[in-house]
């Protein structure tokens, strides 16, 4: 999966801290956790960043995580409500179900 970083400021060069935070989805067991540093230079408008998600046959309910942008000299979180998103993993491991268009069913009295 991938996520893209979209810089606003097109006037001067940037570096940005990418990384993954847990949610009810564990780095390590539901996607592999990133923590990455991007730069941008004055023309650079995005960046995309890689995430893996672990597919297993189990099925499970759906799951969160986070990816955050960070300053890297202090290791904080950027300011602002589009610095983090929400990723949710879909679980596609439904149990089939089996069903017929139409029922015929015949009967004898004896």
């Amino acid at each position: 999966m991938q996520v893209t970083i979209i810089k606003k400021n097109l006037t001067m060069d940037c570096t940005v801290g990418v990384r993954t935070r847990d949610g009810t989805a564990v780095a390590g067991k539901e996607f592999s956790a990133v923590d990455t540093v991007v730069s941008f230079t004055k023309k650079e408008t995005e960046k995309t960043v890689e995430v893996e998600i672990h597919d297993n046959h189990d099925w499970q309910p759906d799951l969160d995580f986070f990816v955050e942008l960070y300053d890297t000299k202090n290791n904080e979180r950027l300011y602002g409500g589009d610095t983090e998103t929400k990723v949710t993993i879909l679980d596609e491991d439904f149990p089939g179900k089996l069903g017929f268009e139409a029922t015929e069913i015949t009967a004898s009295r004896q």
